[in-house]
């Protein structure tokens, strides 16, 4: 018997299941759960393993650019310290070699720290900072090395300094005119790099970067100081040496033996005349032949009145008086055109020290007598010997101008090494012992921030800026034995980056017991001291936004005079001393807020004595 639904219709049905118990419902519900996870946590490993591959490789990648690039920038520190020493040598053949080196080293470096990678880890919290380091040194090294330095090397094939020795009287100012707009372009990226790595806070960064971008932003800052300097030179020197037109220049010769803030007394004045690159001595005065107005030639202030008195405005041989060179150029060409009339486009000054760092460039000059004067002997002979020797002040006048017009004709005339020249006139400027100063505004400018400005100042960048200042009281030339010494020391740096200061300004006065013996001229007047004895104002200068917390003299009485000059704090002090005396003055001193570099003590140039002290700051220990 048979089923209707039997046959293919019933074939094509499926099997239904059969009902199922609930436990194994539920056992087979967790089997399909755990094999879900199993799954997942597989993928899960498999990713985070695949991620820690890809972090792993990444900074196996990272480390290798940042060793690569490590190399790279140590190689360019050493190169370009290698350039610098060649350029001064005038070594263009090996310095265009080590160029090149240079180029590729910074290439190297700056290739190896760009890439998504140095983009990612630059964005991490502790690792950035260093990252982004290395990648602003490397880049701006890698623009010197491109851009600003090529451009200064073509320069100094342009502009040699033996091209730039005075041939016939005359120096050839074309060179330096075509290559200043390249100096100049040059000078610019320069400061700029330099700039970007000062901008940089190395206090976050670890060590072993800190350490090198240091380093490299020390050298950098010295390149930007040469370029600067170079650009300022190609700007001033052809204008100021009558390329554009003649100009009339005023030279204080300052005597040392008789100090004044800037170095001494200027009893001899060149006045010398600048034609298309020639030079010429047009005449010589005593400054004593340029003293007696009635009124001081330019309105004097009222600390200037105090601290100084009107012959700074009256007196060519007191124009000194003032720290500031700036206000002395301005006052020198004031009574120059009133006692002798013209027109004065600026005033040089120099001492005999200057004169002798020259003759070692030079060679030995012969003067009209017939007799010699070498580097060796020239601040001697000019500061102390002439007194010995020669009695009669005109005679001395007549030897003081046939010294310097003799130096000055060596120079001009384009005797001995011209960078070495060169060399000896930035020493001179370095010491304090050559200034310069343009009446012309836009010059002055380009002029006052430099050593050769010889301005005033209380601060420079982030450095507080202390003076000491000699002016002598005894109308005498004893102040050759008189020996000037400056212990300072940064002791402490306080919360709004002011820094307090613990100096001792030391006078020593090194003439002979029998100094009263010695000849008139020299030993001076008995009215104003004890023949023999010396009188000598000290001027403590304070750094700007800062003062003189407290002064203990030695020896008494007690007290100084308190001035303020051009917005500094001055303390003002006079010290009378017999032959082998000394006065000293204690001194705390505070500087301005966020004054946080080295402290730089600025002095008078003595006979013996250098000028210029640094203290380390005590911000950075």
């Amino acid at each position: 018997m048979t089923h209707p639904g039997w046959g293919d219709g019933w074939n094509g049905q499926p099997v239904p299941e059969a009902p199922q118990h609930p436990e194994t419902v539920r056992r087979r519900r967790s089997s399909y759960v755990r094999a879900r996870r199993r799954r997942v946590l597989k993928r899960v490993l498999i990713g985070c393993g695949l991620a820690l591959l890809v972090v792993v490789g990444l900074g196996v990648w990272l480390v290798t650019d940042a060793l690569r690039a490590a190399d790279a920038l140590e190689a360019a520190r050493a190169d370009v310290q290698e350039l610098q020493e060649q350029v001064r040598a005038g070594d263009s053949e090996a310095a265009d070699r080590t160029l090149v080196q240079l180029q590729a080293h910074s290439s190297t470096a700056a290739r190896s720290t760009t890439g998504p990678v140095w983009t990612l880890a630059g964005s991490l919290p502790w690792a950035g900072p260093n990252v982004r380091a290395v990648q602003t040194v490397a880049g701006a090294v890698d623009d010197l090395a491109q851009s600003a330095l090529p451009s200064l090397m073509q320069a100094t094939t342009i502009v040699d300094p033996a091209a730039l020795a005075p041939v016939g009287g005359r120096v050839n100012l074309a060179p330096l005119q075509e290559a200043a707009p390249a100096i100049v372009a040059a000078d610019d990226s320069v400061q700029i790099t330099a700039q970007q790595l000062e901008e940089l806070d190395t206090s976050a960064l670890i060590g072993m970067v800190a350490e090198p971008v240091d380093t490299l932003r020390d050298q950098v800052a010295d390149v930007a100081v040469t370029t600067a300097t170079a650009a300022r030179a190609a700007l001033l020197v052809p204008a100021m040496m009558g390329a554009d037109g003649p100009r009339d220049y005023l030279v204080l010769v300052q005597n040392n033996a008789e100090q004044r803030a800037t170095g001494g007394i200027p009893g001899s004045v060149m006045h010398l005349h600048a034609d298309a690159g020639a030079v010429t001595v047009v005449e010589e005065r005593s400054g004593g032949s340029l003293s007696g107005l009635s009124e001081p030639a330019l309105p004097l202030t009222d600390a200037e009145n105090a601290l100084f008195g009107p012959l700074l405005g009256t007196d060519m041989r007191d124009v000194t008086f003032t720290p500031d060179f700036p206000r002395t150029g301005a006052l020198a060409k004031a009574i120059w055109e009133q006692k002798v009339g013209g027109t004065i486009d600026g005033v040089l000054s120099m001492d005999p020290v200057a004169l002798g760092l020259v003759l070692e460039a030079t060679g030995p000059v012969t003067l009209s007598d017939g007799s010699s004067l070498s580097a060796s002997d020239a601040a001697q002979r000019l500061l102390n010997q002439v007194y010995l020797e020669i009695e009669d002040p005109r005679q001395q006048d007549a030897y003081f101008s046939d010294t310097s017009r003799s130096v000055f004709a060596a120079v001009v005339g384009g005797q001995g090494d011209a960078p070495a020249v060169m060399d000896a006139l930035a020493e001179a400027a370095r010491q304090g012992r050559l200034m310069v100063w343009s009446a012309d505004e836009d010059e002055q400018t380009q002029l006052a921030p430099t050593v050769l400005g010889g301005a005033l100042r209380g601060v420079d960048g982030d450095s507080a800026v202390i003076g000491v200042y000699l002016n002598d009281g005894t109308q005498a030339k004893v102040g050759y034995y008189l020996d000037l010494t400056v212990d300072a020391e940064a002791t402490t740096c306080r919360p709004d980056g002011s820094q307090i200061v613990d100096a001792v300004v030391t006078l020593t006065y090194d003439a002979p017991a029998d100094a009263a013996a010695l000849p008139s001229y020299l030993v001076g007047l008995d009215d104003i001291v004890p023949l023999g004895d010396i009188r000598t104002n000290v001027l403590i200068y304070a750094p700007a936004g800062g003062g003189i917390e407290s002064v203990r003299v030695k020896p008494e009485p007690q007290g100084v005079n308190a001035q303020v000059h051009d917005d500094l704090g001055v303390a003002a002090r006079t010290f009378t001393l017999k032959p082998g005396e000394s006065g000293t003055l204690d001194l705390q001193i505070v500087t301005g807020r966020k004054q946080t570099g080295n402290v730089h003590i600025h002095t008078t140039p003595t006979a013996r004595q250098k000028g210029d002290a640094i203290a380390g700051s005590a911000c950075e220990k």
